[in-house]
């Protein structure tokens, strides 16, 4: 980089980087000048200057990862970049980056920093007991073998063929818990000690978002801190923020988290010769308490508040038996944790166990919401807080110079006000906040249509499911397939998959049937493809060209009142004097919603038709609300208008 791009004015270094003459026009043959990333490196670099925090919405097709990159390296920040998914990390890091180095001129340098659970654990990989391996597992067990001398990371992201659902891969992780940090006798050697020292010396430094809040929410002044400080942290994919605050700053326990301690108890008390019966009989009584566990609450799976009545019930007492358990395992390790730093590491996860047990049994702090989920063999018990914009206030930004958060879908309508409800999720306030929805870049009135119909039931009609199986065979036909259909639950993609089934000549592709990127892949690969989709598909599909031609969406994704998490957030937002349904429900939904539609222009050459199957988005006073956050695709409610668009 030369001096004259080196400088405190943010207009001339903007215009060297991005402008018609700029080292990207020089850097890429193909490049055109883009207003809208333009202007969203300006807001960066005015940011930065001014030590302030930034609220930018910019659809797919800005380039933002280069709007932020290139103009806070230039300015010679030390970065944190925090991503939602893993697969958006690498993507920066394997395709960005490279041409960020090109366009600088100037070395900087950059590291990638994974969750523990991502990294291999070397003490614990040697201690692992292959005998009860299968078949399969020992052929992944002796691939990691072979590739043990060979890696530099220890990333299992390294081992393409291998599954992602590894039954042993927890065994020999890194994972936090079992880390006894720099008591281990590897921990010079250690791959997560080296990938946090590297992550101190780079300029830049790419993290998803559940490794920046778990660390947030684990600092205890010793190993537990992965992250280095860093005075400028860019949120990318941002959406997803308050969702995984919820997560990290909450409580839980489970009935897994017991049998995670019983099984490493166990691997542990053989490793070094633990012979005491007393030792063997609490993991055999811990064994039955993670069994009662499970057995208080529901069996079929489900989600629900906790009440005091609840504590005075069987999951009260339930709970109540694995602390005493908890008690009693902790009795008889206390002389025996000198005997290895695992068992004092194994002491010290039964203490906390213990401690968040006893807090969400309690349910005495007012600003949590309690409650429990079943799935399958398993219990979740939470206490989860109700704002999570306070936690920010307190541990987020006293630490940062300055703060950008962007995604292509942070706003609920326009101007400053559509950004309210994100802006009290994340508890940003002061002068110093800019907040801007940058134009799309694509041509909506000419590459799109919005369909809406007017006259299929309501959602909460007996009538709908079938109306809506009929209207999508009706669009896929006009379509010719291509078609991704997106809904907001499993009985509903169920219901419309048994309708549809045969009675078209196009591939139909089920979430759950096969991996979500070998279904992606083929629904890349066969352009006359229909794919189903709940939740996950709803964020995180690229799918670029003629495969992806319609999307088609069942109903508005209002959340569940009945969730207990919602239940309790519309209690709290009644007292402060706001109805929830404004405040919360829609505009939560309408994030939701735009990020479904979303999924249909990626590229300028794409072009594709966006189906909302819901009337209310056009019958009720709040569509209107809904329609001035979507893009502005031109809107129908005529059948035919489709059929033309696609002729």
């Amino acid at each position: 980089m030369t001096d004259t791009v080196v400088m405190s004015d943010t207009d001339q270094l903007v215009q060297a980087l991005f402008g018609p003459e700029s080292l990207l026009s020089k850097t890429i043959p193909s490049y055109e000048s883009r207003n809208s990333q333009v202007r969203m490196a300006q807001l960066v670099a005015e940011t930065a200057v001014n030590d302030g925090c930034l609220l930018v919405e910019a659809a797919t097709g800005t380039g933002k990862t280069l709007a932020y990159l290139l103009p806070l390296l230039a300015m010679g920040h030390k970065i944190i970049v925090a991503t939602a998914t893993k697969a958006l990390q690498d993507q920066i890091v394997n395709n960005d980056l490279p041409m960020v180095r090109q366009v600088m001129r100037t070395p900087f340098s950059f590291a990638s920093l994974k969750g523990r659970g991502n990294y291999l654990c070397l003490l614990r990989f040697r201690a692992y007991n292959h005998g009860g391996a299968s078949k399969q597992e020992k052929k992944w067990l002796d691939l990691i073998k072979e590739w043990l001398p060979y890696t530099l990371t220890g990333d299992r992201d390294e081992l393409q063929d291998m599954p992602e659902q590894l039954p042993f891969w927890f065994d020999v992780s890194a994972g936090g818990e079992h880390c006894i940090g720099k008591k281990c006798d590897d921990y010079d050697s250690c791959f997560l000690t080296k990938a946090r020292n590297l992550a101190k010396k780079v300029n830049l430094l790419v993290v998803n978002h559940h490794l920046f809040f778990a660390d947030l929410a684990v600092k205890d002044g010793g190993f537990g801190e992965i992250l280095p400080n860093h005075k400028v942290v860019v949120f990318d994919e941002a959406h997803r923020i308050p969702d995984v605050v919820t997560t990290f700053f909450g409580w839980e326990i489970s009935n897994y988290k017991i049998r995670e301690l019983i099984q490493d108890s166990r691997r542990e008390f053989e490793e070094i010769g633990v012979s005491e019966h007393e030792a063997y009989d609490i993991l055999q009584v811990l064994e039955e308490v993670a069994h009662g566990l499970r057995a208080a609450f529901p069996t079929v799976d489900s989600r629900d508040g906790l009440q005091p009545e609840d504590m005075e019930a069987a999951p009260g007492r339930a709970m109540v038996a694995m602390e005493e358990a908890l008690y009693k395992y902790r009795e008889v390790l206390e002389p025996q944790q000198i005997r290895s730093k695992t068992l004092a590491s194994l002491y010290r996860r039964a203490e906390e166990l213990l401690e968040i047990s006893g807090r969400i049994r309690s349910l005495a702090d007012p600003t949590r919401v309690h409650w429990f989920e079943t799935r399958g063999r398993g219990v979740f018990i939470h206490a989860s807080p109700l704002e999570t914009g306070p936690t920010l206030q307190e541990l987020l930004y006293p630490t940062l110079d300055a703060v950008i958060f962007t995604s292509a879908t942070l706003a609920t309508g326009s101007g400053d006000r559509g950004f309210a409800f994100f802006r009290e999720q994340l508890g940003v306030n002061g002068d110093q906040v800019v907040m801007e929805r940058l134009p799309p870049p694509f041509d909506y009135a000419n590459q799109s249509l919005l369909f809406v119909p007017d006259d299929l039931p309501e959602p909460n009609s007996p009538e709908f499911p079938k109306a809506v199986a009929g209207e999508i065979e009706q669009l896929l036909n006009v379509s010719q397939g291509r078609a991704l259909c997106l809904f907001t639950s499993l009985r509903m993609m169920e219901s419309v998959r048994l309708a549809l089934q045969g009675r078209f000549p196009y591939n139909l592709l089920v979430q759950g049937s096969r991996p979500k990127a070998a279904l992606l892949a083929a629904f890349q690969s066969d352009t006359s493809s229909v794919l189903l989709g709940v939740a996950s598909f709803w964020e995180g599909v690229d799918i670029p060209g003629e495969s992806l031609s319609i999307v088609i969406i069942d109903r508005l994704p209002f959340a569940s009142p009945g969730d207990p998490v919602v239940a309790a957030r519309s209690r709290w937002f009644e007292s402060q004097k706001l109805n929830p349904f404004n405040a919360m429900t829609v505009p939560r939904a309408i994030i939701t919603l735009k990020q479904g539609l979303g999924r249909l222009l990626r590229r300028n050459s794409d072009r594709g038709v966006m189906v909302v199957l819901d009337k209310r988005l056009v019958t009720k006073w709040y569509g209107k609300r809904f329609l001035s956050g979507l893009p502005p695709a031109p809107l129908t409610k005529e059948r035919k208008a489709v059929g033309k668009f696609f002729a």
